[in-house]
């Protein structure tokens, strides 16, 4: 029992040191690991309760740990006998006779043996664990140290991704600043042609500005020039023609009854009945209307004798015509034909048509710049002139008869012979000869004689100057005018202004003025004295506004020609509608007529005319004064044709339709008629060609797209 009981307690320290360093060992282990705390493996350096057995320790190390590290970690076997090899083996029991003391003896120094081996062990396994530890140690600083390096380079792998990003975007700046460097060259390249631009702007300016000063004493100059004596032959020559339109126009008034009552009898002697009142009127109509279809025709083609003869030229050959319809209404009565009166009437249209157009173009071209207002009244007065000599030769007394009539229409030959007389001895219009055919010496020749100076230099400059305005407009046809932007303006002006003068109803009293006072209670004597009165009064009043026409302007005259034919209008109505009821009513619309007349002469009876020439220059001039002339005798053929009827329907209204046309050209000319007094052919073409471009960028949109104007605020914003 005693030996078992010691072989018990032998045995007992080594299972406690087994179960000890089985603890120890997992502990050990555990701190093995590379993530273990430091102070963890210090705590188990100092411990002094773990035992160690005998069983083999070993520490693994995943891929960090040198060869010599390993070795260092060789195998380590205790044992409980000082260290000695083999396995323990208990002492055997002795059967011997000592007793208990013996035995105690040998249990003591058996307990003494393994305290001592288990103390050695302790301090063997203290040593090796605090070698452990220092390598563990330094084992984790070097894993710290690979961790931080492996951040690190993960980080320089980021750094470098982000460099070599960086890199590409220097580059592409770089690319981006050489782009740029070669536009600020360019740039500067520009800069450098807007500066050149920019001086030879000023230079330009101050050029401008001296022709602008030279222009402005030339017009100062030409200004000065006065009306010679030359320029006067010259001029009543010329307006002789106009003068052949203001005759055969009245002349057909007076002597109304006589070629009615020549009608009647050529009708009855020709087909043995009588002709019905109501044809009779209306053949008479067409005596009178036929003038004016005559005057389309003449009219129409006076642009193209003015260009292929010359101003001068076709004058000379129009007087051709105006002989021969003159003879042919002479001789009517002889032949015993009325359609003889018709065709003479017509052939004397087409003169009178030609001369409405070359002679208003002949007298603007020839007058100086001061003069051409007052001149170009000329063309009126020797109308009204015309007219006034046909109403006084009309009267009973003198060839108003049934047998003078026929001279009476046939003295229409006189203004055509005279012309043809003291026409050739003057020169051709100085602007056709040297912009239409650019004759120099024959346009300075012309020059010298109208100006009676040989100082013709400003003359020669704003011919040439218009010249150089109208190059790309020279010999413009109808059509190209019709067409053209900056000449439509100045083309509707100049039509509005023909209407003006035909549709406000002054051709009504030219035609049938006698008719008209007879029917407002006068006398037929009184009413023919009262047709003569009225030619006195436009001769008059057209001598009056000769000064006024450069003094006051086309303009403000026409204004007030027409507000006072609007009034005056009005109370040729009321007095019509009032005449049955006061007597001295018949007087007022006398009075009312006389003073229509008045201020028709004022304004409307000359201006058009005038105006019409001075608002083209030598390039459009002749078509627009065919286009212009064409529709004045449209207007008058038509007043002639309608008017009789007009006055049988509306009876004592029959002058409320001109009134309301006259209140309408009124109101166009205060609004669109510019003023042309003292103004060179080119400034009012630079007039009305600034007035068209002004209204094109008003009503033009912007042209440019969307995507390029968004371009170029990008580029101003670079």
């Amino acid at each position: 029992m005693a030996t078992g009981s010691q072989s018990k307690v032998g045995r007992n320290p080594m299972r406690q040191a087994k179960r000890t360093t089985g603890h120890s060992e997992q502990h050990i282990v555990n701190s093995a690991v590379p993530s273990a705390p430091r102070e963890s493996i210090d705590n188990l350096a100092t411990s002094s309760q773990y035992t160690v057995s005998t069983e083999l320790i070993e520490v693994e190390e995943h891929d960090s740990l040198s060869e010599q590290e390993i070795s260092s970690w060789a195998p380590l076997k205790l044992t409980a006998r000082g260290g000695r090899p083999g396995a323990y083996t208990p002492p055997l029991r002795q059967k011997s006779s000592d007793g208990n003391t013996s035995r105690n003896e040998t249990k003591k120094e058996i307990q003494e043996d393994d305290e001592a081996t288990l103390r050695e062990l302790l301090i063997s396994l203290q040593k090796q664990v605090t070698v452990m530890s220092m390598n563990l140690s330094a084992k984790l600083d070097e894993l710290q140290r690979g961790d931080r390096h492996l951040e690190t380079t993960v980080a320089l792998c980021e750094i470098r991704t982000q460099l070599q990003e960086l890199t590409k975007s220097v580059e592409s700046c770089q690319s981006e600043v050489s782009e740029v460097k070669r536009d600020m060259v360019a740039i500067k390249h520009e800069l450098d042609t807007v500066q050149q631009v920019k001086e030879e702007i000023e230079e330009l300016r101050e050029y401008v500005d001296r022709l602008e000063e030279h222009t402005q004493r030339r017009k100062l100059r030409l200004l000065e020039q006065g009306l010679t004596a030359f320029l006067s032959y010259a001029i009543f020559a010329a307006v002789l023609g106009m003068l052949q339109f203001g005759y055969n126009t009245g002349v057909i008034n007076a002597p109304q009854s006589n070629i009615e009552y020549f009608i009647k009898d050529v009708y009855k002697s020709r087909y043995a009945e009588d002709l019905p009142e109501e044809i009779v009127k209306t053949l008479y109509s067409v005596a009178v209307s036929i003038f004016a279809i005559g005057g389309m025709i003449g009219g129409f083609g006076g642009g193209i004798v003015a260009n292929k003869f010359g101003r001068k030229g076709g004058l000379l050959l129009n007087n051709i015509l105006g002989v021969a319809g003159g003879c042919l209404m002479w001789c009517t009565k002889v032949a015993n034909s009325y359609e003889m009166l018709f065709f003479g009437r017509f052939i004397m249209g087409v003169n009178c048509g030609l001369n409405t157009s070359l002679v208003p173009m002949y007298i603007s071209e020839i007058s100086p710049l001061n003069l051409r207002g007052g001149l170009g009244t000329i063309n009126q007065l020797a109308v009204t002139v015309g007219l006034l000599i046909s109403q006084v030769l009309g009267i009973e007394q003198i060839l108003g008869t049934s047998e003078g009539w026929p001279l009476l229409l046939g003295l229409a030959v006189v203004p055509a012979l005279m012309q043809l007389l003291l026409l050739p001895v003057c020169p051709e219009s100085p602007r056709y000869l040297l912009i239409t055919k650019q004759w120099e010496e024959e346009a300075r020749r012309a020059l010298r004689r109208l100006r009676a100076s040989n100082q013709v230099e400003e003359d020669i400059e704003e011919m040439r100057a218009e010249e150089r305005a109208q190059q790309a407009e020279s010999s413009i046809s109808m059509l190209e005018l019709i067409c053209s932007p900056t000449l439509r303006a100045p083309l509707i002006i100049g039509i509005v202004m023909q209407l003006s003068q035909q549709l406000s109803g002054i051709n009504a009293v030219f035609y049938y003025s006698t008719d008209l006072f007879e029917s407002s209670g006068l006398s037929p004597e009184s009413a023919k004295f009262a047709t003569i009165g009225i030619g006195c009064i436009m001769v008059i009043m057209t001598l009056i506004s000769i000064p006024l026409m450069d003094r006051m302007g086309r303009r403000t005259l026409h204004l007030y020609g027409l507000g006072g034919m609007f009034i005056f209008s009005i109370f040729i109505t009321i007095s019509f509608l009032i005449k049955e009821m006061i007597d001295w009513m018949s007087y007022l619309s006398v009075v009312s007529t006389l003073f229509f007349v008045q201020f028709f002469a004022m304004g409307p009876g000359s201006i058009p005319w005038m105006i019409t020439a001075e608002l083209f220059s030598q390039g459009p001039r002749p078509a627009a004064m065919s286009i212009a002339v064409l529709v004045n005798w449209i207007a008058n053929f038509l007043v002639g044709i309608v008017f009789p009827s007009m006055k049988s329907y509306l009876d004592n209204y029959t002058f409320l339709p001109f009134s309301a046309f006259l209140a309408l050209f009124w109101t166009f000319t205060y609004k669109k008629v510019p003023e042309t007094k003292n103004k060179t052919f080119e400034e009012i073409l630079a007039l009305f060609r600034k007035e068209n471009e002004s209204e094109g960028e008003n009503n033009t949109p912007s042209t440019v797209p969307p995507q390029q104007e968004s371009n170029n605020v990008s580029d101003t914003k670079l």
